[in-house]
């Protein structure tokens, strides 16, 4: 049994690809054990707007004071989640929704004061998550909670599925509107460690996606087995790219 972390973000969430919900199913009948982490920027951005709030981004994090932290809790635990569990349970009914709260799932390490209320993983509870995946689908939304003080936090979801992924030693799909990594407008099928560094050096890797290779490279040398980068527009993306490297990119040591 191999773990396989499903990452979705972007506006992917807003209307699930039904391909997406039968892949993940027939990864789990694949010996594959699903992990579905998901994000919601567009949801969240969407509420703060509603209610005169402007998103604020230092770093690429969104900056979370107290009334966003309220806003983005109940958007990704009470929106975003539940649509997710539903859409899957509409054709088998095994996912659940969770988050970093529940069973203590994982335990978080609050950033710089200047983010606000934003951490990342730590660690993650892996008897937990293990009892969970032997009956059911995680479907984890990215609320944290400090275990001393009780406070919640907002945890980015790119950096949550790498940390879920290395420390479940499986492999991630990043399933979002981009189709990989581009060099030259022309999707990469295969990356290496080295690859990455040479083309963010000569800029050709730049912006957004650093992060999100730079992030893949830690979850690798931590133990994830390896990462790919797919778009959720594309049938059947995440399955093909389960069994080849001719759907996106694919990034190993």
């Amino acid at each position: 049994m191999k773990y396989a972390v499903i990452k979705i973000g972007g506006s992917i969430l807003n209307n699930l690809n039904k391909s997406i919900i039968e892949d993940i199913l027939t990864l789990k009948k694949q010996n594959y054990v699903p992990i579905i982490v998901h994000g919601g920027g567009p949801f969240i951005n969407k509420q703060l707007s509603k209610i005169g709030v402007e998103s604020k981004f230092v770093d690429g994090l969104r900056v979370t004071d107290e009334e966003v932290l309220l806003q983005t809790s109940s958007t990704l635990i009470g929106e975003v989640n539940p649509q997710v569990v539903f859409q899957i349970n509409q054709y088998e009914p095994l996912a659940i929704g969770v988050n970093g709260i529940d069973m203590n799932l994982f335990d978080i390490e609050p950033l710089h004061p200047k983010y606000g209320f934003v951490a990342e993983c730590s660690s993650v509870n892996k008897a937990a998550l293990e009892l969970i995946c032997s009956n059911s689908i995680p479907v984890v939304a990215p609320i944290g909670i400090d275990s001393i003080s009780g406070q919640r936090y907002n945890i980015n979801a790119d950096s949550l599925a790498y940390k879920i992924a290395s420390e479940m030693e499986g492999d991630l799909f990043l399933i979002s509107d981009i189709p990989g990594v581009l060099i030259k407008d022309e999707v990469q099928a295969n990356l290496s460690i080295r690859d990455i560094n040479n083309y963010i050096e000569t800029t050709e890797i730049y912006g957004g996606m650093i992060p999100k290779v730079t992030g893949a490279i830690s979850a690798i040398k931590d133990g994830c087995k390896s990462v790919k980068i797919i778009s959720g527009s594309s049938e059947h993306a995440l399955l093909k790219s389960s069994i080849s490297n001719e759907i996106g990119t694919t990034i190993t040591s």
